[in-house]
């Protein structure tokens, strides 16, 4: 729109003497005209027009030559175009330039051109005053006119294209103008009615008090500067930041609002795991006493044992020690964090490997060797081979202040167990006098305490880690009576990778996008190189957001896709690559997904049912870690595994997901851009129907 920089002040003359011209030209440059511009035909006015944007009105003075199809002049018989005739040609292809017909009346239908909009006549007999004001009037016309068209323009253009939430509201809230943006409320549905009108009964409440922000604008005048709302959807956050300013008519009354809102999701789940690492650095130094105090006392305690002739204590103390020792490897291992180049690649890629499972039951009965009293009993009712897609250093706290919680209020001798939930999770049960339903969510408050020389930091710990973690932490009955901690939603393999007898290989010879994808994907396949490039585009794959590119093939379960992610040339940092086994290829289908994300690690995601959300969690692991996965999908059970070559894999979740019989498996891209695409390649791709031991 560079025409805006460019002042409507030229006057175009069409047809006439050159006296006339001479006139008009007088006449008008003693106002708002700068200059006049005369042309003889039509067709030079209609290219004048097109050419220059400093024209802002046309004069026409008398008939014109006229160059049509119809009637084409020759030097010795022009054919000329009244002057209404010259009107109707220039309006037809520039209706927005005002035209003032200053001819002769003899010339003139002076009864048709007043019924033309937007046509002036004046005769010849005006005088200059006259004509020099209806010039002036005529210039500042087109200029607001072309004006307002650009706005509106830029208006509409914003509205279908700016992929931001745009909307304008009359004096009552209702929409009048509202963006189709996609996961938004359709325009044709909104416009006329409110936001309260619109709303589900989820956000009946957020919606009620975004119509009252329309109203007090309305009458106040006072705009709305990004408002910030949190929305929820089940177990699920969304936050909205909105802007809304007074809309006025040209008489400076207020007539409604205008504003647009955003998705401020991701920045206020940045900003919290912001707070939460600033929380957990001003509550270091409390939770490293805590952690130390424990084998500290078990040491001293043992120490005292064994200078009164009990040999057996000098091993608790040594116990005690390694325990502090491990201690001081953990945040050793936490504050190093890149490769020094001084440790062995097995070594690195071990400790790498570390930081995203935790081997579960070793590291209980190692836990409980360092803090349980001789008469204590612990049970663990979970298989050798599980683990916690966890680090054990954020898992180890947890555990400890859970059983030492046991010992310290059920007494010495207490019995506990440890075992599986039924919402994938884990519990630490005991058979002590258990804790009154009125005080289950007391114990884990900071401070909170019934022992004379407890500081209350402990269930504090575990509360904290599962925040962190986003894992479920709930206060219950054990089977005994006594007190039972569940922390439910933990990434935990209990049962995975299962014996082969044959395999039979499925044929990855779909190719789709899936969800309502703004810009097709695409992929091909080197058979040479036995290599996948695909590109996808999608805005995400989490919450109720499903928008993927995907190369599939069906089969029939238990079934299993594995490969190697070779490069991610991702464009956002949640852009993403991998592997799942789906029910189907509608959006709304059950699934499971494995792969990597442009700067978060790994990433799982997965949808337990139609109804659902997509769950995610990502291991935020050194990039390069682990390059190869895998999801398998048998008897009702959906794994994930990572491996760093393809032979040795760490199974890292497990999910109960009725997917049928007839299943999906294939390789995901998603863009996390509603507009632009990223490209993935796969390398050593293989998908099986298994038949299993």
């Amino acid at each position: 729109m560079s025409y805006l920089l460019t002042e409507p002040t030229a006057v175009l003359a069409v047809g006439g003497s050159d006296d006339a011209v001479d006139r008009v030209r007088s006449v008008v440059t003693a106002g708002s005209a700068t200059g006049v511009t005369a042309v003889e035909s039509v067709d030079d006015a209609l290219a004048a027009l097109d050419a220059r944007d400093d024209i802002g009105c046309v004069v026409v003075l008398g008939p014109a030559e006229s160059i049509s199809a119809e009637s084409i002049p020759t030097e010795s018989n022009p054919a000329y175009s009244t002057p209404i005739e010259t009107f109707r040609r220039l309006h037809e292809d520039h209706e927005r330039v005002p035209v003032i017909v200053h001819a002769p009346e003899s010339d003139c239908d002076p009864v048709a051109l007043a019924a033309e909009r937007d046509c002036v006549y004046l005769p010849t007999s005006v005088d200059a005053g006259q004509l020099r004001g209806a010039v002036d009037d005529a210039l500042d016309t087109f200029d607001q006119r072309r004006r307002e068209h650009a706005e509106s323009s830029l208006f509409t253009t914003l509205l279908e294209r700016g992929e931001l939430s745009i909307f304008a509201k009359d004096e009552e809230g209702r929409h009048v103008y509202k963006a189709d943006i996609e996961n938004d409320d359709d325009p044709s549905e909104a416009i006329g009615k409110t936001d309260l009108d619109i709303a589900s009964p989820a956000i009946e409440e957020q919606a009620r008090e975004a119509l009252a922000d329309d109203l007090e604008v309305v009458e106040t005048g006072d705009p709305v500067y990004g408002k910030v709302s949190e929305y929820q959807h089940g177990d699920h956050e969304h936050w909205s930041q909105t802007t809304k300013v007074p809309w006025y008519d040209e008489d400076g009354d207020v007539q409604g609002l205008i504003g647009f809102a955003e998705d401020v999701t991701q920045r206020k789940i940045y900003e919290r795991r912001i707070r939460e690492q600033a929380d957990r650095v001003d509550q270091f130094i409390s939770y490293i006493s805590h952690d130390l105090r424990t084998p500290l006392q078990i040491a001293y305690g043992s120490l005292e044992r064994a200078r009164r002739g009990d040999e057996a204590g000098l091993d608790k103390v040594e116990e005690a020690i390694e325990r502090i020792e491990s201690i001081v490897d953990d945040l050793n291992s936490l504050s190093k964090g890149d490769d020094t180049g001084e440790m062995e690649s097995g070594t690195l890629q071990q400790l790498r490997a570390d930081s995203v499972t935790s081997e579960f039951v070793p590291l209980v009965e190692e836990v409980w060797s360092v803090i349980a009293p001789d008469e204590a009993d612990l049970a663990v009712e979970l298989p050798e081979g599980t683990v916690v897609g966890t680090e054990a250093e954020t898992l180890r706290p947890a555990l400890e202040n859970l059983l030492k919680n046991t010992i310290d209020h059920a007494g010495p001798d207490v019995t506990v167990w440890v075992g599986r939930t039924d919402d994938n999770g884990f519990f630490v049960a005991d058979d002590g006098p258990g804790i009154p339903e009125i005080d289950r969510e007391k114990v884990l408050e900071a401070g909170y305490t019934t022992a004379e020389s407890g500081t209350g930091t402990g269930l504090e710990i575990v509360a904290e880690t599962a925040t962190q973690e986003g894992w479920n932490l709930t206060v219950t009955e054990s089977r005994a009576g006594g007190a039972r901690f569940e922390l439910d939603d933990v990434p935990m393999v209990t049962e995975a990778g299962v014996d082969v007898r044959s395999a039979d290989r499925i044929a990855l010879d779909g190719n789709s996008d899936v969800g309502p994808v703004d810009i097709a994907g695409s992929a091909t396949h080197d058979t040479e190189a036995d290599e996948w490039t695909v590109v996808g585009d999608g805005a995400n794959i989490w919450n109720d957001i499903h928008e993927f590119h995907l190369v599939h093939g069906t089969g029939r379960a238990p079934v299993r896709i594995e490969g190697r992610v070779a490069d991610l040339d991702g464009i956002e940092e949640y852009s993403k690559a991998g592997f799942t086994v789906r029910a189907g290829l509608d959006e709304q289908d059950p699934f499971g997904y494995v792969g990597v994300t442009e700067s978060h690690g790994s990433e799982m995601t997965w949808r337990e049912n139609e109804d659902g959300f997509t769950d995610s969690d990502q291991f935020e692991e050194l990039p390069g870690t682990f390059p190869w996965y895998r999801v398998e999908y048998v008897d009702g059970e959906v794994a994930c595994a990572l491996s760093p070559d393809g032979e040795t894999w760490r199974y890292v979740d497990q999910r109960s997901i009725d997917l049928g019989e007839d299943v999906v498996v294939g390789l995901v891209v998603c863009s996390h851009s509603d507009n632009r695409t990223c490209q993935a390649t796969f390398a050593d791709v293989r998908a099986y129907e298994l038949d299993v031991e």
